[in-house]
């Protein structure tokens, strides 16, 4: 189940070149479905740990990579969109 679960977050660590393509990605939920896999972790006294830190950082280094991407895109939408608004407004005289 381990090995399973972690191919299942993979695409989460992968770094995602197209800004458009980030929107695709629901963070949220797919944290929340990782959370769940960590629930059914169990931790014993002689060592025996079945969580996976590195696995765990890089999910999160990448979740929030892909949540930066969100923003940065957002925030360049934006100013076009003030752009586009402030150029009408020459143009038009107002």
């Amino acid at each position: 189940m381990e090995f399973e679960d972690s191919n299942r977050f993979q695409h989460l660590s992968q770094p995602i070149k197209d800004l458009v393509s980030n929107w695709n990605v629901d963070i949220a939920s797919e944290l929340n479905d990782y959370l769940d896999v960590l629930e059914s972790i169990t931790f014993s006294y002689d060592g025996e740990v079945s969580l996976n830190f590195a696995e765990a950082a890089l999910l999160i280094q990448g979740s929030t990579c892909i949540y930066s991407k969100k923003v940065e895109y957002l925030y360049k939408m934006c100013y076009q969109a003030l752009d586009f608004i402030a150029e009408k407004r020459k143009k038009d005289g107002t």
